[in-house]
């Protein structure tokens, strides 16, 4: 208990005992002339005694409180000690506990630290071995490097070794294939050059008939159209322009077939021309023809390829050559058919672009199976004018007006012109005995032929 509590306690019980004698002071007499006043008239003494003794009353009431405040102090007092040793108790046991807490703390706190210089030495250890063992992984890395160094630069040398035997080789290589030689092209891809090139003709043809006027003051006997007759017999042979000239005269049906008649046998001379020029590709045929009969496949494509490439080094501007070529006969055909040298030019200024696309397309069909082909030879197919028509081999262009039309009296149908190019492949064997240097001949696309039923009720 705090000394505190002590001093409080006995200053309130000395307050109780020094209150109670001043009280019974205060109800005591302290006059003088009262004492006597009393002893003097018994009825004036009464209500004194009477007061006296309710004081008295008081006084004792008071006393038996200040006992009872006594008895209560020393209860208080009694308490408040036991209260102060059971503080004190709790006070002593408070101590004990936080002093053993504090030790438990002490002692767990040092442990922990142990533990921690424990871990902190056995990581700088691992640490240690780590290094060490990193030292020793470079060290074996470094030689590793040092020796796939030694290797790579053995290994490059080496690569470079190689590649100049296969520089050598490489050269080898080409002089052989130079002989040899290889497809750049596949047949797929030459047919559908052919099927652009035959579709190409068909719609420019039918778009300059669709064009085409005739002119009545044209005379179909005059000089230049017996002329112009002449220039494209040699493309179209002589009956288109006998008939052109004469009665079927600006036939649409006739103008058409004719136009295509011509486009087809313009192109499959492009196709197959070595030079262009007449003279040099005949001593050139009958060459190849004498090394089809003594040499293999491979020596004719690589020849073929290697004169076909060459021979035409003669024309720089070999398409522009060719579509003034083409143009010039197309316009003598126009003059033929009934059209006067205006409106020829005219009608020919404004189809330009497409005579020229027939063209390119002739020369990417001659480079493919002139050029880029040598395990066989492709030749383009013409139907000669005048030819039974064999349905085996050929293609009815027109076959919806031919059939609509017939034969007539039951003759056999004749081919008018060619309408569109006949592929076929031809190969020279390298079998034994009696198959050895044969050709095998493949037919890849029928041509397409107008007949002369076409004509038929036609003016």
């Amino acid at each position: 208990m705090p000394a505190s509590w002590g001093f409080l306690q006995s200053s309130f019980v000395q307050g109780i005992l020094n209150y109670i004698p001043s009280l019974r002071k205060s109800i005591e007499p302290t006059h003088p002339e009262s004492e006597a006043a009393v002893t003097s008239s018994p009825a004036e003494v009464e209500p004194w005694k009477e007061e006296v003794d309710r004081w008295k009353q008081l006084a004792d009431k008071a006393a038996a409180e200040r006992d009872q405040l006594r008895h209560e102090a020393a209860q208080l007092h009694g308490e408040m000690q036991r209260l102060v040793r059971d503080l004190s108790q709790v006070r002593t046991e408070a101590e004990e506990n936080w002093k053993s807490h504090e030790q438990e703390l002490r002692r767990e706190g040092q442990e922990e630290i142990s533990k921690r210089d424990t871990d902190i030495l056995k990581t700088q250890e691992e640490l240690a071995t780590v290094k060490q063992d990193r030292a020793d992984m470079e060290s074996l890395l470094g030689a590793h490097i040092r020796k796939l160094e030694t290797e790579l630069s053995a290994a490059k040398q080496n690569h470079a070794d190689i590649e100049g035997l296969l520089g050598t080789h490489k050269i080898e290589l080409d002089a052989v294939q130079r002989v040899v030689g290889k497809d750049n092209v596949g047949e797929d891809e030459v047919t559908k050059l052919l099927q652009s090139l035959n579709d190409e003709i068909a719609q420019t043809a039918k778009a300059t008939r669709e064009l085409f006027k005739v002119d009545k003051a044209v005379r179909g006997t005059g000089k230049a159209v017996t002329d112009a007759a002449g220039a494209i017999e040699g493309w179209v042979g002589s009956a288109i322009p006998a008939l052109l000239s004469t009665q079927y005269r600006g036939n649409p049906i006739l103008v058409q077939a004719a136009l295509q008649a011509m486009a087809v046998a313009f192109t499959s001379w492009i196709s197959s021309s070595y030079s262009f020029m007449h003279e040099h590709d005949q001593v050139l045929d009958e060459t190849y023809k004498y090394l089809m009969n003594a040499e293999d496949q491979a020596v004719l494509g690589r020849w073929r390829a290697l004169t076909h490439k060459y021979a035409k080094q003669g024309m720089p501007n070999l398409t522009d050559e060719l579509t003034k070529m083409l143009v010039t006969d197309v316009r003598n055909l126009l003059l033929v058919a009934g059209s006067s040298t205006g409106q020829a030019d005219s009608l020919i200024a404004r189809k330009r672009d497409n005579f020229r696309a027939i063209v390119e397309l002739a020369i990417n069909l001659r480079r493919s199976i002139g050029e880029d082909i040598i395990s066989c030879d492709f030749e383009t197919i013409l139907i000669h004018p005048g030819d039974a028509f064999d349905a085996a081999n050929m293609e009815d262009a027109f076959e919806s007006i031919s059939k609509s039309k017939g034969s007539g009296d039951g003759t056999t149908r004749k081919v008018l012109c060619t309408a569109g190019l006949g592929l076929r492949r031809c190969r020279k064997t390298k079998g034994e005995g009696e198959t050895a240097g044969q050709w095998d001949v493949t037919a890849m696309r029928k041509p397409q032929v107008i007949l002369d039923t076409v004509m038929q009720g036609t003016k």
